[in-house]
């Protein structure tokens, strides 16, 4: 029996065209909330990019897993809190200083911002449907909590931070984005701390992604859901393969599985 479903935000329950949840969808997770199924975010979003782009209407959720599994919270507490040590932090900055050319943006639970608005970080803020951050200097870094340090770089240009930051692993959401995060199974460490709290069994949750930021998240529930825009690795690894987020993909899964009628 399910009792609970984690939901990704981007490309699962908010099309990158639309930018906002569907009237259909809302109306379904508020039915799904009402047949006592907690409802959770599983997001590399942080929650002031939620609440800044309203995204999600006025939805609200049980607990939220969000910066890739490492900052998790309910309306109670933090109950995991796993933030990127300061020495890698240190190792970005160094880079970015050598490299004034480059853009990165820095995440923390309740505050981001951008070493620089440069042409490639106002198209990814476009993309994300996300009003630009505040711009600071790299070393504003060094004195908070950062769950997600992410540069605006194509493929193979990660490496030139990795190698800075041997702590962190990453995991690409974007051709020109990439979010670096401290070593580990990502959004499933997330989850594993989720079902810990609420006494969950794993054949008791639902999740549904499209991104491979989600392959951890699918192989640690008992069903997974990849969306019709998933990639390919991801609708490998999931039981069921549903319609796209343009046609509220999951609003039909939950209906295959006899979760709404």
């Amino acid at each position: 029996m399910i009792k609970a479903a984690f939901f990704d935000v981007d490309g699962t329950l908010v099309s990158f065209q639309l930018g906002k949840i569907t009237l259909k969808l809302r109306e379904d997770l508020l039915a799904l909330r009402q047949r006592g199924i907690l409802l959770f975010l599983a997001t590399g979003r942080a929650k002031q990019d939620l609440a800044r782009t309203g995204m999600l209407r006025d939805l609200a959720f049980d607990a939220s897993v969000t910066l890739n599994g490492h900052c998790c919270y309910n309306d109670r507490e933090v109950y995991l809190d796993r933030p990127i040590c300061r020495k890698d932090l240190e190792g970005a900055c160094g880079v970015l200083r050598a490299n004034p050319q480059l853009a990165a943006l820095m995440a923390g639970n309740g505050e981001s911002y951008v070493n620089q608005l440069n042409q490639r970080a106002l198209e990814i803020f476009d993309y994300m449907h996300t009003p630009p951050y505040p711009v600071r200097p790299p070393e504003w870094m060094l004195e908070r909590k950062i769950y997600q340090f992410i540069p605006l770089v194509e493929q193979g240009g990660e490496e030139l931070f990795l190698k800075a930051m041997p702590h962190c692993t990453y995991t690409r959401w974007h051709p020109k984005g990439v979010d670096i995060i401290p070593i580990g199974d990502g959004k499933a460490e997330g989850i594993r701390a989720t079902l810990e709290y609420y006494g969950l069994k794993k054949e008791e949750v639902i999740a549904f992604g499209d991104g491979v930021n989600d392959l951890s998240m699918l192989a640690m529930v008992g069903t997974g859901v990849a969306m019709g825009n998933a990639v390919q690795e991801v609708k490998a690894e999931a039981d069921y393969v549903t319609d796209t987020v343009e046609e509220d993909g999951v609003s039909q899964a939950l209906r295959h599985f006899g979760l709404l009628p």
